[in-house]
């Protein structure tokens, strides 16, 4: 049976030679390098550039390794210029070489006798259809533009300093499945963060604070923002979130809200189940919507810590009054959502939500 591997651009597998079972992160904080990876990078600005050399200087490798990469800078025969690895045998085009005998020939990868076909791909618009260059298609439910899955978890999304957050779909709506961690906006311009009671509570303009001032809290719960810093009105129509997303409006939480019963029940959907973060008895909560939200308290406007383990609180970007926007808040002991409003002084979490 022929296998058919789907790609734009050839999957790389990196190996990094470092100290003895070191891992190395490249812009990933060293506890959060995947346990499978020796070397992982991450970046939303640059990419990795392996070797540049002509066809002659590759062929000039003296025993290349299985799973070399270079990329060829010229095009000879049935070379093209690209990027090649080493099977093994010979080198490979990673995106399919022509010609009787390459990976897309007569008896290459491709051909009668192979066994393995690489292929670009366009997705449909209008159906779930994912049409292969060879005339094939596959049906892959949810996968149209304009049919997107209404449950379940979407691809992992990267902000300005390198987090990686989990995303889900939640009726038409596309949501971070965790909270905000970022210290910059995503023009590269720092939130400060401020320490500070007196300070914080003086403030009118952005800033945010760990719960407690505690690092060890960020990983989990996320950063506490006051509203100057989520909201264009008042931080300069800057975005804290990443591109293509943004802080949800009032009405964007109450479409979610909506989606999942109404305020009286959707909160113990939204909620993370058990008691292992949440105080007891965590009321009503399923998480059947993936939502996974954590009791991460607040900073409230005199610069005091309050609510962790029983109330998550999430800033909308809609203002009420000259000081005041509205909120979402989750609690332990409730299965409902509540809507209400804080001054613009408070430090709450964030999630952002796909334009």
């Amino acid at each position: 049976m022929k296998k058919i591997i789907l790609n734009s651009l050839t999957v790389v597998t990196l190996f990094f030679a470092s100290a003895a079972n070191a891992q190395v992160g490249v812009g990933v904080p060293a506890g959060d390098i995947h346990p499978s990876a020796e070397l992982e990078v991450k970046s939303i600005t640059k990419g990795f550039l392996p070797p540049r050399m002509t066809n002659a200087e590759r062929n000039s490798i003296a025993t290349p390794a299985a799973g070399l990469l270079i990329y060829q800078t010229d095009a000879v025969a049935n070379n093209p210029a690209g990027l090649y690895f080493y099977d093994g045998t010979a080198w490979t085009n990673g995106l399919g070489v022509t010609g009787a005998t390459g990976v897309t020939g007569a008896t290459g990868a491709s051909g009668k006798d192979g066994n393995v076909e690489f292929q670009n791909f366009k997705v449909s618009t209008t159906s779930d259809t994912l049409y292969l260059t060879n005339g094939n298609y596959v049906i892959i439910p949810g996968i149209s533009l304009l049919n997107p899955p209404t449950s379940g978890f979407g691809t992992a999304l990267l902000d300005i300093d390198g987090n990686s957050y989990k995303t889900v779909y939640i009726g038409k709506q596309q949501w971070m499945a965790e909270n905000l961690r970022v210290s910059k906006y995503n023009d590269g311009t720092d939130i400060p963060n401020i320490t500070d009671n007196t300070q914080w509570s003086q403030l009118s303009t952005g800033a945010w604070s760990y719960y407690n001032n505690d690092v060890a809290n960020n990983a989990k719960y996320g950063k506490l923002y006051n509203w100057y810093a989520v909201s264009k009105i008042t931080n300069g129509n800057k975005n804290v979130c990443p591109t293509g997303w943004h802080v949800p409006t009032d009405a964007e939480w109450t479409v979610l809200t909506d989606y999942l019963g109404g305020e009286s029940i959707s909160g113990g959907k939204m909620k993370e189940v058990g008691t292992t973060n949440w105080n007891s008895p965590n009321t009503d909560a399923t998480n059947t919507s993936l939502f996974s939200g954590l009791p991460g308290g607040l900073l409230d406007y005199w610069g005091n810590y309050d609510g962790f383990g029983s109330y998550s609180y999430w800033w909308s970007s809609t203002e009420l009054t000259a000081i005041t926007a509205w909120y979402r808040h989750l609690y332990f002991s409730f299965g409902s959502t509540t809507r209400y409003y804080f001054h613009r002084r408070n430090g709450l979490s964030v999630r952002c939500l796909k334009d």
